[in-house]
């Protein structure tokens, strides 16, 4: 029997960092997993990208591993696509099953207050623990004539 549990999912950058109605659910997600990161510093790197069409094909993804257990970890991924107009960025989490139903409570109540979204995605494949790998990095991203970098770094913020 599998172990982990992997949630992803689409939303725009705001709809993740923004305290609404009194509940901030990325640090109720922070606490509920034993992750510390400073959410201003994140919100300062995706600012640091620049704003509007000069951030196409840029930003770079987050791993946020739990204290005791490297398998355990939420991932935020920055890169803005070509044709995104809504600041989209990837929430993923990846979590011990037996934490799994209030992980899903959490990550549903983010879906539902973000205005636009991508499906939900749970599975226990691994394929979030594959995005992690650091031998993938950097990724090397073509459009048209140009060629974007994406990298990845580990609790750094």
């Amino acid at each position: 029997m599998k172990r982990y549990i992997e949630f992803s999912f689409y939303l725009p950058f705001f709809d993740l960092i923004d305290d609404t109605d009194g509940v901030f659910s990325l640090e109720e997600l922070m606490r509920q997993l034993n992750i510390r990161f400073n959410i201003m510093e994140l919100y300062n790197q995706y600012l640091s990208y620049g704003e509007g069409v000069s951030r196409a094909g840029k930003g770079d993804v987050f791993v946020f591993f739990t204290k005791y257990d490297k398998n355990s970890f939420i991932l935020i991924d920055l890169f803005n696509d070509f044709t995104d107009q809504h600041n989209m960025v990837k929430l993923g989490v990846r979590c011990e099953i037996n934490h799994d139903k209030r992980i899903r409570d959490i990550l549903n109540n983010i879906h539902l207050r973000a205005e636009t979204k991508s499906k939900m995605n749970e599975s226990d494949d691994d394929l979030l623990k594959l995005d992690t790998n650091s031998e993938d990095y950097p990724k090397e991203i073509r459009y048209g004539d140009h060629i974007y970098i994406k990298n990845i770094y580990y609790n750094t913020i």
